[in-house]
């Protein structure tokens, strides 16, 4: 809006305002009249450049908005209009000097001022952008412009995110936010460069009049080094880039907080480079500082990520190990440790050999207290260095030991044992109380040890499935189970019917080819698809789902049944088995138990049924044991029982004598069962 000042003696001001709030303070002014605007003037006080460029003047002044530097033509004043009441008396007290004849004197003075300023500004450490509301640079320091290694031109009229090329998507929006809040405390963006360089940067900023943002800019690139440098050298040994003492405290007290949380056990290995003095001295330091780093290169290619390796002092190493539920398991690592230590080292063209003595204490069985842990690794370290020999491990509590040794040892027999066939499949049957008939079997691995009366499968399974042994084994049952029961078939008319579950691993789960191997057993065995049923449990499916998904969507496309085993123990996600190819649902034992003395246990029973109904799928019950325990089940979707009241599992020589004759020999006993509930 224009509008004309008449002062006395016949001068005159011009306004060309389009800020309503400056429009409002010129209102306010008494010498203010309505006026015919001229394009030749004396005067003219404007808030937008672009109004000179139609007029000629004598002087303006050119009401700044925006808080930026600008160019502005000669004869030209500038004067900053944040709100307040210093604006007016400014205002006025140009118009007085101007009016006097002193506006030359006016603009050299602030052409000083404004001299003096970029001086001080692009001496200051903070590069400065001003930006508008859609973060378009408008104007920047030299400082910015240094900062950026670019040219005025280039960057003006840019996007700041483009500019930095900030990896936060959500830059802007950060900024206005923290704007409109006038936070103070700076953002910190990793950056790049127009010309690729990575920066650090800390961004402030403030909001100014008519919408635009004001940003203050430092370069922290090299203060970051600096920091991470500092940090390297607090909490890192420089010779073999392991964490040192301090940082394995740090771990230790963050690790024992997430083991109370979890009530998952931590365990302390530490570890002593027996002979590694005489190597030192032989070879010289330098060469047994690479010996020390080679060490812990093949120690640290044995633990997981969240492991940690630290050096503990001389030639003594640090391992923690978390989220354990077995504290015999730490018994593996401290082996593998052993046994890729037992590998000679080239130094110097010469072979060395180093054996560790290894300590291990685990919390909280050990200890409840951090310092207590280590002095109990430290115990149970020297403890191994009695043995003769070395080049071993000793936990710090004797029980602990002992339960190791015999993992240890179960493990390395589980290494011989398919080799010498001692394993054995036994058969458990699965009865229809309807038919009063055997019409399937589980088939359920026993270890026929020559030296140990008899190892149960509680024991030896989990320590094959540690090991990596539990792949092997399960195709060598799926194999010999379907050759079984292929050949029944064929032997005894009256199996025809019948068919085998048998139970598959997570591992086996996890194996690509695994739908493959299945395709090639059956062929082998002439065992039809549907007569053959794979048992898995919900926390083998759940540990891969999307992956054990595809690889069930595979076997069951060959026409094999899908049973999950032990239903409503594990910590399956029902909108995952529902995508799940199930043919079967497999009631735990552990409910069965409490048929008769628990209504509530009795309601899941029937809620499971329910649900198991209404998608499609065969129930079986196991563990049934008693006469109440097989009625509950009679007139329900439940028909498949398996349990001790039937049938313990049975060597092959026994199905044998079973199958024999005309009938199964359980056909009598389910008819006398079906008959004492009559």
């Amino acid at each position: 809006m224009s509008a004309v000042i008449s002062l006395p003696h016949g001068f005159t001001v011009h306004y060309e305002l389009h800020d309503p709030w400056l429009q409002g303070v010129v209102d306010g002014m008494p010498f203010t009249t309505a006026r015919e605007g001229e394009e030749d003037v004396g005067i003219i006080i404007v808030d937008d450049l672009d109004s000179l460029n139609h007029l000629h003047f004598s002087h303006a002044v050119y009401l700044d908005t925006s808080c930026s530097p600008c160019s502005v033509p000669e004869n030209t004043l500038v004067l900053q209009t944040p709100p307040g009441l210093n604006f007016n008396a400014n205002l006025i007290s140009i118009i007085a000097t101007l009016n006097q004849g002193h506006g030359h004197g006016l603009l050299l003075i602030q052409q000083q001022l404004r001299s003096q300023l970029d001086w001080v500004t692009n001496g200051l450490e903070e590069a400065i952008i001003w930006t508008d509301e859609e973060f378009e640079i408008l104007n920047l320091t030299d400082s910015a412009v240094s900062l950026f290694n670019s040219r005025p031109k280039k960057l003006i009229g840019q996007i700041l995110s483009e500019v930095i090329q900030c990896e936060e998507e959500d830059l802007h929006e950060m900024l206005a936010k923290r704007a409109a809040i006038n936070a103070t405390e700076k953002l910190e963006v990793q950056g790049q460069v127009l010309q690729g360089e990575k920066v650090f940067l800390r961004v402030g900023i403030k909001r100014l009049v008519d919408k635009r943002y004001q940003l203050n800019l430092i370069d922290v690139s090299s203060q970051r080094a600096a920091d991470k440098r500092f940090i390297q050298l607090a909490n890192y040994d420089p010779m073999t880039g392991l964490a040192n003492r301090g940082l394995l405290f740090e771990f230790l007290q963050r690790a024992v907080g997430r083991s109370k949380r979890s009530g998952r056990m931590i365990a302390l290995m530490l570890l002593d480079m027996d002979h590694f003095n005489r190597v030192d001295d032989d070879t010289g330091a330098p060469l047994g500082d690479e010996l020390l780093k080679s060490a812990a290169e093949k120690i640290k290619s044995l633990l997981h990520d969240q492991d940690m390796l630290a050096r503990w002092g001389g030639s003594e190493l640090a391992i923690v190990m978390e989220d354990l539920e077995h504290p015999e398991s730490v018994s593996r690592i401290a082996q593998r440790v052993i046994s890729v230590l037992s590998n000679p080292f080239v130094i110097g063209g010469k072979d060395y050999y180093i054996s560790p003595s290894i300590g291990i204490a685990v919390y909280p069985e050990a200890d409840e207290t951090i310092n207590g842990l280590i002095q109990a690794a430290g115990t149970a370290m020297f403890e191994a260095k009695k043995d003769d020999g070395l080049n071993t491990y000793r936990f710090y509590q004797a029980k602990l030991q002992q339960v190791a040794e015999q993992r240890a040892a179960i493990e390395q027999q589980l290494h011989r044992a398919l080799d010498n066939n001692e394993f054995e499949i036994y058969y458990q049957p699965k009865v229809s109380i309807s038919k009063e008939k055997v019409i399937g079997f589980e088939a359920l691995l026993r270890w026929q040890h020559p030296d140990w009366v008899k190892v149960s499968p509680q024991v030896y399974v989990p320590v094959a499935e540690e090991c990596g042994l539990i792949g092997h084994i399960g195709d060598w049952v799926l194999r010999q189970s379907c050759l079984k029961m292929g050949q029944w078939q064929r032997d005894y008319p009256n199996m025809k019917d019948c068919s085998i579950a048998v139970n598959v691993s997570t591992k086996q789960l996890s194996d690509p080819y695994f739908a493959g191997k299945v395709a090639t057993i059956l062929a082998e065995s002439k065992l039809d698809a549907d007569k053959l049923e794979l048992e898995l449990t919900e926390s083998a499916v759940m540990e891969n789902p999307e992956q054990g998904i595809r690889i069930l969507n595979k076997i069951h496309e060959l026409g094999v049944k899908i049973s999950i085993d032990d239903f409503g123990t594990g910590y399956s996600s029902l909108s995952y088995l529902k995508k799940l190819p199930i043919d079967c649902i497999k009631i735990d034992r552990s409910f069965v138990i409490d048929i008769g003395l628990s209504e509530s246990t009795e309601s899941i029973i029937q809620a499971i049924l329910v649900m198991s109904a209404s998608l499609g799928l065969v129930n079986v019950a196991e563990g049934i044991e008693t006469v109440e325990q097989m009625a509950f089940f009679e007139g329900t979707q439940c028909d498949t029982l398996q349990g001790y009241m039937f049938s313990k599992p049975l060597p092959e020589a026994d199905i044998d004598i079973m199958f024999s004759g005309n009938k199964p020999a359980l056909y009598l006993e389910l008819s006398q069962l079906n008959q004492a509930r009559i």
